[in-house]
């Protein structure tokens, strides 16, 4: 099983709909058993995928597991282990090894049922970061063209580091992602002193068909994005089964870090959507 922590020490820069849509991809695109852990008190990450109705919820949450050593269900194929406010508690526990030593036992129990494991993380550089990158394989950083979210990216990079030397030689970067752009003032200024000093360090974009890298992945601010999180369902899902234009400009990036990561891919998985309660629902029978 992959882990990847989706991280970045400044909000508002597009971790939960990184993590998110990439969960609803790795599942129904790749056919892949994902497992998603929010380890943000908000449970934003939480809440869009267990009422999309795609996706089951773990009967206990993210901080009973780091807490309490509770464990993780595997009764289904894509998981989201929810958010609470006992992550509030963590830090007051002084007790830093014990909290990463249980989120690890509980993932290692479950690394055979699932391929992917997303760990969504919070801002704050605490506990919960400090857990995610000992337990994790690799870690992705999205970012937007922004001083602040830039500082952000500075920041965590350092903290990685710092864990990767001391506690999981084996943690990973897989790129930074350039998250919510737009090509046009400030922004555009950012952009071009981004690629002067990070360009080897941003997400690789990558071509199924040449086999290579080339360029970089970034994620454009969309208002079908913003729709898709507010209604709970994959990008690339269609009411009317038209594929999205959007979808496929998504679908790039995803596959590029599926790449990266070396995940398998198989049968893609159907969706349907009840009429009346509008929840989507995996089509069981047709995908087997």
């Amino acid at each position: 099983m992959k882990i990847l922590s989706v991280i970045n020490e400044k909000g508002g820069v597009g971790k939960t709909f990184v993590t998110t849509q990439l969960g609803y991809f790795c599942r129904y695109k790749l056919g892949n058993r994902v497992l998603v852990v929010d380890l943000d008190q908000q449970n934003n990450t939480g809440e869009i995928l267990s009422q999309s109705g795609l996706c089951s919820l773990n009967p206990a949450s993210s901080g009973q597991i780091l807490r309490d050593g509770e464990s993780i269900s595997t009764d289904s194929e894509f998981l989201v282990v929810p958010g609470d406010d006992t992550l509030l508690e963590l830090e007051s526990l002084n007790e830093e090894a014990r909290v990463a030593m249980n989120l690890n036992n509980a993932l290692e129990t479950v690394a055979d049922n699932f391929d992917l494991c997303i760990i969504d993380c919070p801002p704050s550089a605490d506990v919960r970061q400090l857990a995610a990158l000992s337990v994790s394989t690799n870690y992705l950083i999205p970012f937007q063209a922004k001083a602040e979210s830039i500082s952000g990216v500075d920041k965590t990079m350092t903290r990685a580091s710092i864990i990767s030397q001391e506690i999981n030689t084996e943690l990973e970067l897989v790129g930074l992602l350039l998250s919510m752009v737009k090509m046009q003032g400030i922004q555009k200024e950012n952009f071009e002193q981004i690629m002067k000093s990070t360009g080897n360090l941003l997400l690789k974009k990558f071509d199924p068909r040449t086999k290579e890298e080339k360029d970089f992945c970034f994620i454009p601010e969309r208002s079908e994005f913003t729709a898709a999180q507010q209604f709970h369902r994959p990008v690339f899902f269609s009411e009317g089964g038209k594929p999205r234009k959007e979808a496929a400009e998504l679908a790039r990036v995803w596959i590029s870090l599926v790449h990266k990561l070396g995940l398998p891919i198989h049968k893609p998985l159907r969706i349907g959507q009840n009429p009346e309660t509008k929840k989507l629902f995996e089509i069981k029978g047709e995908n087997e």
